[in-house]
Formats: C-alpha cells, structure tokens, sequence
C-alpha cells in the first residue's frame, strides 16, 4: 500500500500454497482501493483461478499477450487505444497463480507497460513494468505436485508404467485417485465431489474450490446432465454473439471462413455448449445455464 499511495511502484511477491489465504489478500486489496474510486486490475494464469478474484480475467486476454511469446514479444496494446489509457490509471495490478505462466509472458508485458507510461513518466523506461505497482502470487509447491502428477499421466500415457509390455499391462492407480464400490461412474463421482450441492445451491466459494475433470467433452456433457437433472430450479436463457478476434495477424480471408456458424458449433473447454435457436439472426447462439451447468462448463 506505501508502493500504491506513493506512486513509485514496485513488484511483489506473496507466496502460499493452496488454501492459505491468498485470495483473501487480494479480495481486500481490490476493495480498499476500488472504495476509494481507484482501479485495480485482476488477473489470472487460468480461467478457474480468474473467477475466484473480483472482476478477474485472464491474463493473456486482459494484456493482449500473445498465446506463443518468446524473448521479443510484445503485449498487442496501441498507444492511446482504451486498454492502455487503462492501464495508465490503474493504481495496482494483481497477477494471482504467476508460477504457471512462462517468463516471456511476463517479459512482454514488462516491456509493453514501460512503452505505455513512458508519455506519462519518462523514467518508465528504466522501472519494472513502467513503475506500476505489481503483485504476484502463487506456490512453487503447487506447481511441484501439478508437475509429479502431469509426469505420471505422461508416462502412464507413453506406456513407461509397469513391466515391459506389448500394448497391455496392469497398471497400479494411486488409491487417493479411485472411487471403489460405484455401479454408476458419473453418480460416484458427483457425489464424492458434491456431497453437500443440496446444502449449499447457493453458496458460490462451495463450487469454486471444487472441480471434476474430463477427457472429453462428451464425458462433461453427461457429467452437465447428470447435475442439471439434480437441479429442479428454472433455467435461463442468454444471449451471445460471436466474431472473430481482431488482432495485427488477423487477414481478410480468415473472416470468410470463420463464420458465425462455424464459431457457435466449437466446442472446447471453458466455452458453454450453445444452439441456434429458429427466427434468430445467425451471428447469435442461446446458452442455457443453470447453477450446476455453469461451474461444471468452466471447469
């Protein structure tokens, strides 16, 4: 706070593991400042972390960083366009889960903020990020078990588990990682993750700290189902309208192709399942959401 009502800026680091109260502090710190009237700009190394954090977004989309940088990138921000000015009036800037991002990321927005608050602060230039002041916050521990269990699924994925084999060989799966005893997969696991949904239908931290995986959308699809016939509350309906992102790479033909029928047909994680409704114009979709469909879509 002595770096934010100083105006010298400085880069932090708040390091915990899972659970410890890390976003708490940023909670806190948003609301302190946003009291005031100031901005404060969340950020994320991942979709699901972004939604634990007040008014979060991730952070290749709130920088426009680009999706493979390396040591000459730069962050797809104009001088004077609508995001620098906001940048440029940003009081603090919180970049939760920080260990998960590659350093050129953070690189290419060092370089893009100083290029930004050089017209405002000529010193810029030699300050880390333009003289903003900056937190990062994440484990290394968390990152250590994402890596042990990543290797495993790798190895395990390249046959280098177990004896020598053919193509066919028992595998030993860690107990903590099996749900025994269950005539119903999608049941048993619904209910070892969401034991208490019924309790807590409108408890938003219940959904947020919990998350089951998929390996295909069509798993997630069943999984959706299955919790939405739990669900007896109305569902509602909204509007989206897709396009194609606008960026310096961007060629004509690529508006040609990429139509909007195209764009409501994907479907990939993080991205709701949408359908065309008859008399609706074709750049639109309906989403239909509900409680459970929501938090089980986004993860």
């Amino acid at each position: 706070m002595n770096a934010v009502d100083s105006n010298k800026g400085g880069v932090f680091f708040v390091y915990g593991y899972g659970g410890i109260g890390k976003t708490f502090v940023w909670k806190t710190l948003s609301a302190f400042l946003r009291s005031k009237g100031e901005i404060v700009l969340n950020v994320a190394s991942s979709g699901i972390a972004s939604l634990l954090l007040p008014g979060g977004r991730i952070a290749h989309s709130r920088f426009a960083i680009p999706f493979n940088p390396n040591e000459e990138s730069t962050c797809n921000i104009k001088q004077g366009s609508p995001l620098a000015e906001l940048i440029v009036k940003a009081k603090l800037i919180i970049w939760d889960e920080a260990p998960m991002t590659h350093k050129f990321c953070f690189e290419a927005l060092d370089k893009s903020m100083k290029d930004i608050m050089r017209f405002v602060n000529p010193l810029s230039l030699h300050l880390p990020f333009g003289g903003k002041t900056v937190v990062f916050g994440g484990s290394d521990e968390e990152c250590a078990k994402m890596k042990q269990f990543s290797d495993w699924i790798a190895n395990l994925g390249d046959g280098k588990i177990g004896e020598p084999n053919d193509g066919y060989a028992t595998i030993d799966i860690p107990d903590e990682l099996l749900l025994k005893d269950c005539n119903d997969p999608i049941a048993a696991i619904v209910d070892s993750m969401y034991s208490s949904s019924g309790n807590n239908i409108n408890n938003t931290a219940y959904f947020q700290q919990r998350a089951i995986l998929a390996l295909t959308l069509d798993v997630v699809q069943s999984i959706n189902e299955y919790m939405i016939s739990l669900n007896h509350s109305e569902g509602r309906l909204y509007l989206s309208s897709d396009s194609m992102c606008h960026s310096d790479r961007n060629v004509d033909l690529l508006h040609d192709v990429h139509t909007p029928e195209f764009l409501n047909g994907i479907r990939c994680s993080g991205v709701p399942s949408r359908v065309k409704l008859e008399g609706w114009n074709s750049g639109y979709a309906v989403t239909e959401h509900r409680s459970f469909s929501w938090i089980m879509q986004w993860h």
